[in-house]
């Protein structure tokens, strides 16, 4: 598993405690699963799709950053990750 991987995974166990509160924690964990796949078949296409999706995840979790300390560096890192690929 590589460490983009390992992120991912991160992020969807510190989203999962909330998903008794908000459907968006289900749907931010399916993509983030979207996430791991793509980037698990890395290729100038899936680059660009995962990078998109990250950016706009990342945008969206901005307010909970409080919240979501781990997930919100994660995706950072991702994102910073996908873009010098």
């Amino acid at each position: 598993m590589s460490e983009v991987e390992k992120k991912i995974d991160e992020c969807i166990n510190e989203i999962k405690p909330y998903r008794i509160y908000t459907s968006q924690a289900d749907f931010a964990i399916s993509v983030l699963n979207e996430i791991k796949r793509l980037v698990k078949d890395l290729n100038e296409e899936n680059i660009q799709k995962a990078l998109g999706i990250v950016a706009e995840l990342y945008k969206e979790a901005q307010p909970y950053a409080n919240f979501l300390p781990t997930t919100n560096a994660n995706l950072k890192f991702i994102k910073d990750w996908l873009e010098k690929k």
